[in-house]
């Protein structure tokens, strides 16, 4: 393996869980992080010195040569650890990968944990880019998402982020909530650009089964969004944050600059590799996918006797990776590079859609630069669908 390898660190505890959440989360106090944290440490070190015993080269050895250049802290919600147990995770990870000197470091963060001296501590563990859980900026919005803060603590994380430091600040919003209208979503758009981020996330709200808003939607007590509702949403988004200098380089994600692009998300989306730590985790090398068990009390159980901490695995063949390959393609502005694929699979992936492909043109979806397809606005709106009718050579 020749490319650099991406860290991830999944920390699982909130302070509250939000009722459209399907992530692997739990509350917990502080006895509960405590022991988190030190089984952490004892997944990293296993992963560190061997492969896991079912030969799924889940262990740290497979990534060695080329070493790891982001590192990303993701949850749940990594500020609802210490500074001082970050610390003790962030040395440990150090000791044991090869880290590049000069690797991206990310972590994500509530706002009503960014405190002035709580950004001091993560600036100086070496956090160069924060993503601000902002989802909102508005009282009644975020009362509506279980949000445990208030719009005023939203606006003061991103400055109280910028004066720390941070090289790079990234905020995080939700759209498509029901009784909000596309006027509001606009507003809030207008207000989060005035804070002056460098990187902004939209995420359109998703309701899962099983979740508070799932029940409450299956109960006919909360209705969601329409598919014109969330498509006018989605192009309004696109084309207003790009008035104000934001460039919409994948479906969901805004940068003003290259350098500000996440460099550890590109990877999920490149086929690059990538490495998971804690709870519900998922791992990527080469052709194989792992995951590690979600519920943390089983995962740290698992730690503690020494046993595998996988959930299950995949091997990918070449079809199912180079339709994974074109998925994202059509996610990205940059689009599909035929070419590039054709040397990775032998094919050309764009062999035998030739007709789809005139047909998306003409409509306004994707434009034929040589051999690349870059999707429109438009295009990138219908990249699943789009996807769905892809055939392989």
């Amino acid at each position: 393996m020749t490319e650099a390898a991406g860290l991830y660190v999944h920390i699982p505890f909130c302070s509250a869980i939000c009722p459209y959440c399907d992530f692997a989360v739990a509350r917990g106090g502080g006895a509960g992080r405590e022991r988190f944290v030190e089984a952490l440490d004892g997944e990293i070190e296993g992963r560190g010195s061997r492969a896991d015993e079912d030969g799924s080269s889940a262990g740290g050895q497979v990534f060695e040569a080329a070493g790891f250049d982001t590192v990303y802290l993701g949850g749940g919600t990594p500020s609802a650890l210490s500074v001082e147990q970050l610390g003790a995770i962030r040395r440990r990870l150090v000791g044991t990968f090869a880290i590049d000197p000069g690797a991206e470091w990310t972590i994500e963060v509530n706002p009503e944990d960014a405190s002035a001296e709580a950004l001091a501590g993560w600036r100086e563990l070496g956090f160069d880019r924060i993503s601000l859980g902002l989802q909102a900026l508005d009282d009644r919005a975020l009362r509506f998402l279980g949000r445990r803060h208030d719009a005023a603590a939203s606006r003061a994380s991103v400055e109280r982020a910028r004066a720390a430091g941070f090289r790079s600040v990234s905020v995080d919003l939700i759209y498509s909530l029901p009784g909000f209208d596309g006027g509001w979503w606009i507003e809030t758009l207008e207000e989060a650009a005035a804070l002056g981020p460098d990187h902004v996330s939209c995420y359109e709200l998703t309701i899962h089964d099983g979740t508070p808003f799932g029940r409450r939607r299956d109960a006919g007590r909360l209705l969601e969004a329409g598919e014109d509702e969330r498509a006018a949403n989605f192009v309004a988004t696109h084309r207003r944050l790009a008035e104000f200098g934001y460039e919409g380089y994948e479906v969901s994600n805004f940068a003003r600059r290259e350098a500000d692009r996440s460099r550890h998300n590109r990877k999920y989306w490149r086929h690059q590799p990538y490495l998971g730590l804690g709870p519900s985790s998922h791992s990527f090398a080469g052709r194989r996918r792992w995951w590690n068990v979600a519920p943390w009390k089983d995962w740290s159980a698992a730690v503690a006797r020494g046993d595998s901490t996988l959930a299950g695995r995949e091997e990918l063949t070449d079809d199912q990776l180079l339709l994974e390959a074109v998925m994202m393609g059509l996610r990205q502005r940059s689009g599909i590079d035929c070419a590039a694929l054709e040397r990775r699979f032998g094919i050309d992936p764009a062999a035998g859609n030739g007709r789809q492909i005139e047909a998306w043109e003409k409509a306004g979806w994707l434009r034929v630069r040589g051999r690349r397809l870059e999707p429109t606005l438009e295009g990138m709106a219908r990249a699943d669908r789009l996807a769905g009718e892809w055939r392989l050579p």
